[in-house]
């Protein structure tokens, strides 16, 4: 599936963070994501931050991003927030300036699908891509559709130049 392309303005994002590479996360005694987001759901860490903007979504934000895919970033699992005016202990809270992202769509169940998407990412991103990624800052976008019994989709907005 083609990704489309969208301006999203600048956002602010509250949640807890992790610093890793691809090349741990590919190895379960390393792997760091999986924990992160699993502390964020045992400890309702969403329900601790104030100020959100959409209590039916939540983010993955990968930033500071060390060079390409193959260096280390940070990913922040969180959510979309009002302002950085209270951050709850022990969280960090960013800024994400405005930006060109190409949007990726992740269907399927989860975990399996963000995995499948990001290993689409990669490939279309090959050398000679019509675009580049500016590894600044990307996103998951996760929604849970009311009415849906819970189902969650999920887009990947991936910052190109």
């Amino acid at each position: 599936m083609e990704p489309t392309r969208t301006a999203k303005p600048e956002m602010y994002i509250v949640g807890v963070e992790v610093r890793t590479r691809n090349v741990l996360e590919a190895d379960p005694a390393t792997a760091k994501i999986a924990g992160l987001w699993n502390n964020f759901f045992q400890q309702n860490m969403a329900g601790k931050i104030s100020n959100r903007k959409d209590p039916d979504s939540m983010l993955g934000v990968y930033t500071n991003y060390e060079s390409d895919h193959a260096g280390f970033y940070t990913l922040i699992a969180g959510t979309e927030v009002k302002g950085l005016t209270a951050i709850p202990a022990g969280m960090v809270g960013m800024k994400v300036p405005a930006a060109e992202y190409l949007v990726f769509a992740a269907p399927g169940k989860l975990p399996q699908a963000i995995i499948a998407a990001w290993k689409s990412i990669w490939n279309y991103f090959s050398p000679g891509a019509a675009c580049q990624r500016s590894y600044t800052t990307d996103f998951e976008l996760y929604r849970t559709n009311p009415g849906s019994g819970g189902e969650t989709t999920a887009e990947i907005y991936i910052a190109v130049e």
